[in-house]
């Protein structure tokens, strides 16, 4: 229990180790549900690991709906509108019902991302959904606007609205 307290800490903290087995985040993530109150979160510093590190610790923890819960405490909330969002999904994934968090509302970027980086291993599909506010868990942080500029809404994907797909793209050579 002692490592796992630790990885509690150092992710909230926005710190993240990836050499840490992928059996330890969904008990590291259950604790954070446990203990929420007790916990300090440096809201900013955790944005920016899950903006880098997310689809990472998506594939160690295997487990969409406890990750929605962890980054609706541990991310900086957010105040606005509804959007209307895109996405760059892996066919693979979208055709699967696992569709990501990450969305922007700028197609040119999701278009990248459907046509390049996920469509390597199955294809990709450019999706857009109807974000309500209480889908979307935070804005796009500085790292994500200015240094990267995708513009990245993090959502919670069980609660977007009429997710469609706008177009398909082939498989990628790698």
């Amino acid at each position: 229990m002692e490592n796992i307290t630790f990885l509690v800490n150092e992710f909230c903290k926005g710190q993240y180790d990836y050499t840490v087995p992928d059996h330890k985040w969904r008990p590291v993530f259950k604790c954070i549900l446990e203990n929420h109150k007790e916990l300090d979160f440096c809201k900013d510093k955790v944005h920016t690991l899950w903006t880098v590190n997310g689809s990472h610790l998506r594939r160690k923890t295997k487990d969409d709906k406890l990750i929605a819960k962890v980054l609706r405490l541990a991310l900086p909330s957010y105040i606005g509108e509804d959007l209307v969002l895109y996405r760059g999904e892996c066919r693979f994934l979208f055709e699967s019902g696992q569709i990501g968090f990450c969305w922007t509302p700028d197609v040119d970027v999701a278009t990248k991302f459907a046509s390049g980086l996920n469509a390597i291993e199955s294809g990709g599909v450019l999706l857009k959904a109807y974000a309500p506010s209480a889908a979307i868990l935070s804005s796009p942080n500085d790292h994500s606007s200015i240094q990267m500029a995708e513009f990245e809404y993090t959502c919670d994907p069980s609660l977007l609205e009429n997710v469609t797909v706008i177009r398909c793209y082939e498989k990628r050579l790698g």
